[in-house]
């Protein structure tokens, strides 16, 4: 007994371990209904989303247990490819992930507006296990129409750091608008914010810039999945301080920003740039050595800088610099003060040409010199700088200008100048016999020393120098002096004149190329790739497009959404950029005419540009308006009603006899109505599509009452039932009315008399042909109204009714139309006076119910006596 019970819980130990084996073969005698995700992830490391699927169970399923149908279609509905996965096909393969997930991969690609149509079999009973319809459109852009706007607040900051630390802050806040419409999807954002710059160049000087930007703007637009032009405008006031030590040297600008206004922006691949400052402030440059001291304070009235690149040509550079000044220099001794009342300089160069330049010193001051020594006492010179003028124009000197008058006093007395100026132009030679236009400028210095004591062992002295100099026009130039004479008076008088040699040497032209430190240069576009409309839970999506920030997010849960009145479902996602501590999560909208629109997101990115820059975003944004369409989901939407069905004709009258206008009666409450149709497939003339616009008949535009227009030239007559459809966003609303159909007459395509005129009591042949698509029945002269008879005619082999008719001796004299009574075999009759003339529409005479006509001819009832 104890080694029976010893072994029966190991026995039952294995029945309930192999019954667990046998578990899952039963599960699969019942259905179990995947789900299909999207995979859109890079797996293979090429840089783009695979284009992948994932089917998942509920429980543990084999791949052999189930394929894949698969068809991809283009945005105009062209068949790219369709394809069956199965798992021993070697091609389209369905590759286990794990006991309940598998994974299929197309072989094509994606493109906007591509619609992916999947279903799931089981392998056994080829019974339908799921399916599911997959549009691609691209991150946070619905495939609908639509207008909406969001709220949204960003900062960017881009840090650098080598020999100095750069950085540069934009802060945004404002809304954002979005359209779709015609295929063409325009995204702006429009608000203010805040711009600091903090730059140090590697001389150590900086610019420190705040700006109060009143005006942040960036506009897109897509056609399909291509970005055809992207603008970026900032336009603001601040202050600004520059500040720079060099050599001893230190100068500071403090000024105010009036106006700035950057702009870059590509337009269908061509890319341009512009850039504009303008500010007002002080000056105030110190430069102290051993020997010398100088000074300049300043008021800067205008500091400009203007510079405009397109497709990486620059077609603007302008610079301007206004200022007044006042300047000291105090050296050994000696006191200099100028006061510049006109400061300012100005260089415009348009497509690499100096268009203008103009550059002007102009003022006058006083300078102050003392010097005492034991041996020759103290002497004092004090004077005036009555004119200081230095200018160019367009790169040609037009002034250069000093005098200087000043008195001498002390331990020796007297007075000394200098006068310098251009007193004329022309053409000189140089030393090899060039000819050169010149400046020549005179300069005249003296001094007269009228008694005192002796300066340096000079005693009482007179001294006066005069020279021309033959200087070459241009400021491009060095060595400029072509020609040079000059004559002293002195104790040692002398004259004479120089042709320098070399004389003038161009000027290598500077490399005027800037080398930008990129500060601030960084294009953040949002994440960007394709992506489902509809963004369903576990679905798995990268989006690589965007040059720096690549984000792959999975979808968590759904939500219910509200906004601006209209509750949405929305689907909860979040994920990581491919960069160290960057992360987003939000909500889109899954659902209606809004699919794939960012309802929340919040981004938080850092970038590692390099081992010198670093990049941070953070941004929030959410929907806040949606401006159109009115209705937005279909539980929002009142389907629309057909009121009412009428034909202004009252009826159809068959084989072509009327222009016939149909008229439908909408009620619309929604405004979302897209097309009323009406089906005449019983009359074999298909679908015409009923308009409101004043076409085709419509009488009143846009009154909810749709027309249209048809001709119906069958022979079918009665009561015939036509269908009508009215199709608004979201629903079709279909009815049905019966219409009249009638029987149209015969036509007379011929008609002769035996002769034309007669006599009263006289009788006439006549000749008649008709025609009928249903056959003519009968054919006669109907002469009872004019005191006659109904005369029957006879038809012959040719379709021609002939017969005689005996004239009226009641009958009045003159023009008469023999009155013609037509009746075919499915009771259609008219009586008829005219022809119906050739024609190119249906049937041997003019069919159609505009056909020209002409009358019968005319018979003459001529007047006999009594």
């Amino acid at each position: 007994m104890d080694r029976v019970s010893s072994r029966c819980p190991a026995i039952f130990s294995i029945l309930l371990f192999l019954g667990s084996l046998a578990l899952p073969l039963s599960l699969a005698d019942e259905p179990t209904y995947p789900t299909i995700s999207v995979d859109w992830l890079d797996y293979d490391e090429d840089g783009n989303a695979d284009h992948s699927y994932i089917i998942a169970f509920n429980s543990t399923t084999n791949a052999a247990d189930f394929y894949v149908k698969v068809t991809h279609y283009m945005e105009n509905s062209t068949q790219i490819g369709s394809w069956n996965f199965t798992w021993d096909d070697a091609n389209y393969t369905i590759s286990p992930i794990n006991l309940t997930s598998h994974r299929i991969t197309l072989p094509s690609n994606l493109s906007f507006g591509d619609e992916i149509v999947i279903t799931v079999y089981d392998s056994s009973t080829n019974q339908l296990l799921s399916s599911r319809i997959v549009q691609v459109t691209l991150w946070n852009q619905p495939l609908a129409d639509h207008e909406i706007t969001v709220s949204t607040d960003w900062t960017l900051r881009h840090l650098m750091e080598n020999e100095t630390t750069n950085e540069y802050l934009l802060d945004f806040t404002g809304q954002g608008w979005q359209e779709r419409s015609d295929g063409v999807l325009i995204h702006d954002e429009l608000g203010n914010g805040n711009l600091t710059i903090d730059e140090t160049d590697e001389d150590g000087s900086n610019i420190y810039l705040v700006l109060n930007l009143n005006k942040i703007w960036l506009n897109e637009t897509m056609q399909g999945s291509e970005l055809t032009s992207q603008i970026f405008e900032m336009a603001g006031s601040g202050n600004m301080t520059v500040s720079s030590q060099e050599e001893g040297e230190n100068t500071i600008i403090q000024a105010s920003v009036v106006d700035s206004y950057v702009l870059r922006s590509m337009v269908d691949g061509v890319i341009e740039e512009k850039m504009r400052l303008e500010a007002n402030g002080n000056l105030n440059i110190s430069s102290q050595s051993s020997d010398e001291e100088i000074y300049i304070d300043g008021d800067v009235s205008l500091l400009l800088v203007e510079l405009h690149d397109l497709d990486g040509v620059r077609i603007l550079d302008h610079n301007q610099f206004e200022a007044t000044a006042e300047m000291e220099i105090q050296a050994n001794g000696s006191y200099i003060y100028i006061d510049l009342e006109q400061l300012y300089n100005i260089e415009r160069e348009e497509n690499g040409v100096v268009v203008l330049q103009h550059s002007k010193f102009l003022g006058d001051g006083t300078f102050f010199f003392s010097d005492t020594n034991d041996e020759n006492g103290s002497i004092v010179i004090d004077g005036d700088v009555l004119a200081f003028h230095q200018e160019s124009v367009n790169g040609t000197k037009t002034a250069d200008t000093i005098h200087i008058d000043a008195d001498i006093s002390g331990a020796t007395t007297g007075e000394f100048g200098v006068l310098r100026r251009i007193d004329g132009t022309g053409q000189t030679a140089n030393s090899t016999g060039v000819m050169w236009d010149v400046n020549r400028i005179h300069e005249e210095n003296w001094f007269n020393l009228t008694g005192g004591g002796l300066l340096d062992g000079l005693g009482p002295s007179q001294y006066y120098n005069e020279t021309w100099d033959h200087e070459v026009i241009y400021e491009n130039y060095t060595n400029r002096t072509v020609y040079y004479n000059w004559y002293e008076q002195s104790d040692d008088p002398s004259q004479g004149e120089e042709w320098p040699d070399n004389s003038p040497i161009p000027m290598e032209k500077e490399n005027t190329t800037v080398e930008e430190s990129g500060l601030g240069d960084i294009d953040i576009s949002r994440e960007s790739g394709y992506a489902p409309s509809e963004l369903l839970i576990n679905d798995n999506l990268g989006l690589y497009s965007g040059e720096l920030m690549k984000l792959e997010l999975t979808a968590n849960s759904y939500q219910t959404y509200t906004r601006d009145g209209h509750t949405m479902q929305v689907t909860s996602w979040s994920g990581s950029y491919l960069s160290d501590f960057s992360t987003a999560n939000g909500l889109v909208i899954n659902e209606g005419i809004l699919a794939g629109l960012v309802a929340e997101v919040s981004r938080e990115v850092y970038i590692d540009l390099n081992t010198t820059e670093d990049v941070w975003f953070w941004e929030n944004q959410s929907l806040e308006r949606v401006l159109s369409p009115s209705i937005v989901t279909a539980g929002e939407n009142t389907p629309p009603s057909i009121v009412d069905v009428r034909l202004h004709e009252g009826r159809v009258v068959n084989e072509g006899g009327n222009l016939v206008h149909i008229e439908v009666e909408i009620e619309d409450p929604d405004w979302n109505l897209r097309n009323v149709t009406v089906d005449l497939a019983t009359l074999g003339l298909g679908i015409i599509e009923l308009n409101d616009i004043g076409e085709d008949g419509d009488i009143i535009v846009h009154d909810d009452n749709f027309t249209g227009s048809f001709i119906y030239f069958g022979t079918d007559a009665g009561n015939i039932s036509i269908g009508i459809d009215a199709v608004d966003a979201w629903t079709t609303n279909s009815s049905s009315m019966t219409i009249e159909v009638a029987h149209r007459a015969p036509r007379l395509v011929d008609f002769t008399l035996s002769r034309y005129s007669v006599n009263r009591g006289d009788n006439v042949t006549v000749s008649a042909k008709p025609y009928d698509s249903l056959g003519v029945a009968s054919v006669g002269i109907d002469l009872r109204s004019e005191g006659g008879d109904l005369f029957n005619l006879v038809e012959d082999a040719g379709g021609v009714w002939s017969g005689v008719i005996d004239i009226p001796v009641s009958l009045s004299p003159g023009d008469l139309f023999l009155p013609v009574r037509l009746e075919d075999s499915g009771g259609g009759m008219a009586t008829v006076t005219r022809l119906n003339l050739p024609s190119s529409q249906v049937g041997l005479g003019g069919d159609s119910w505009d056909a020209s006509t002409t009358s019968i001819p005319v018979l003459k009832i001529a007047n006999s006596g009594p």
